[in-house]
């Protein structure tokens, strides 16, 4: 029990201006908060409301009821609400339960740098409190473009003067710039660039169709050849198609240290159209089809003949450093799971010798990111509270491996 909480009990009902939140000012937005009510009527009903408006002008909102306790007190890292957006004891249950106002729109319009404000109310009977707190990429991250003419990126530098372990971020099909998690991961200490390579910028293709990945070499390059950069190698982190095509480069190219695939795929997939997703020096990357819905990705799998499977397998045992793959068990996009333990397999049969793992999820689906966002929105698969906890758990991993494969090397612990 707190000194005040304390205080308030012996000294008789609290008073009505002792009726707060309590929440840090500001934080990382990939760091939990810790919210509580204090002063509340003992055993009151207390009605809670988080808010957050994202880049559009878009609010998302999520409600909770709890009872205080004795002490007037609602600690969400300690107890559950009665009623709400979500159940049972979780901490940042008001973040990840958050929905739209407008049904359609995605939660990717929150994945942004920018500062987000985040406002906390709280009733119990008569009474009224608010709160905002900031959430915010610590102050020293610097951001510029990536170019010159010939590249489509952003970069986010660290603060101090370095130098630093440098990571390209790859997206996924859907084709927006990972800033976001570039900028987190410039939070942690790495030179990361948020690479674009097919989409609105006319240097890059605007469809995802024979990508060359020369683009990604020259890329490599250019990040590794910054003065601000430290070592030989690079780290990739991929989401989807970019983790796809960041494992394929990880087994193919010496420049990569680390490989991290969010839900990405063991083996090389064509696109809807029937066009080569890939292609290396103008020849395109053996592929399985992947024209039909893809909810039959997994059967156009299964469908493939023997040689067609092998060879569009990526060989993950030649990647020279750790590999981290991550899936959830309801993506419904196409079978990440499935393919990952076929890596894993091959990994396991190679006796590799760097640190790897698979991360997987009963209830997760396609979209494991950066933790502490809401995961309402269900075109993605799995549950949002199933969504969250891999979040949580995923991201502390990713940047261990980065950290352990960009330091001097480190092989596989025996």
């Amino acid at each position: 029990m707190t000194e005040d909480a304390s205080q308030r009990q012996s000294n008789g009902p609290a008073d009505a201006s002792d009726f707060e939140i309590e929440a840090p000012d500001r934080t990382r937005p990939d760091e939990p908060i810790t919210v509580r009510i204090l002063g509340a009527p003992p055993n009151e009903v207390i009605n809670f409301e988080a808010a957050m408006e994202d880049e559009d002008g878009i609010e998302w909102r999520s409600t909770a009821t709890f009872r205080a306790t004795d002490e007037g007190i609602v600690d969400l890292a300690k107890h559950a609400p009665e009623s709400g957006s979500y159940e049972g004891v979780r901490s940042m249950g008001w973040c990840w339960s958050m929905e739209a106002v407008d049904p359609d729109q995605l939660v990717t319009a929150l994945m942004t740098p920018e500062p987000t404000e985040v406002r906390f109310e709280a009733t119990a009977g008569d009474r009224s409190t608010e709160r905002t707190i900031t959430r915010a990429i610590p102050e020293g991250v610097s951001r510029t473009e990536f170019g010159p003419e010939d590249l489509s990126g952003v970069v986010f530098e660290p603060a101090g003067s370095g130098p630093h372990p440098g990571v390209l971020v790859l997206h996924g099909s859907g084709g927006t710039l990972p800033t976001y998690s570039a900028a987190l991961l410039a939070a942690h200490g790495f030179v990361a660039v948020a690479l674009r390579y097919f989409g609105d910028d006319e240097v890059v293709p605007n469809d995802l169709k024979r990508i060359p990945l020369s683009y990604f070499d020259e890329a490599a390059d250019r990040l590794r050849n910054r003065p601000d950069v430290t070592g030989e190698r690079i780290g990739l982190v991929g989401h989807s198609r970019g983790a796809e095509v960041g494992l394929l480069l990880g087994a193919q190219r010496n420049w990569v240290g680390s490989m991290i695939s969010y839900v990405g795929s063991g083996v090389i997939w064509d696109t809807p159209t029937g066009a080569p997703a890939w292609v290396d020096d103008g020849e395109p990357v053996p592929a399985i089809s992947g024209e039909e819905k893809p909810t039959l990705l997994e059967g156009q799998l299964d469908a493939a003949d023997e040689d067609q499977r092998q060879a569009a397998t990526i060989p993950v045992e030649e990647i020279d450093g750790p590999v981290l793959l991550i899936s959830g068990g309801k993506d419904p996009i196409w079978p990440a799971r499935r393919t990952a333990q076929m890596e894993i397999d091959r990994l396991e049969r190679a006796d590799f010798e760097y640190a790897y793992d698979h991360l997987t999820y009963d209830d997760a689906g396609h979209f494991i990111t950066p933790p502490y966002l809401p995961k309402s929105h269900h075109v993605f698969g799995g549950t949002p509270g199933g969504m969250a906890e891999a979040d949580a758990d995923v991201w502390p991993t990713t940047l261990e491996y980065l950290q352990q494969g960009l330091s001097p090397k480190q092989k596989k612990q025996e």
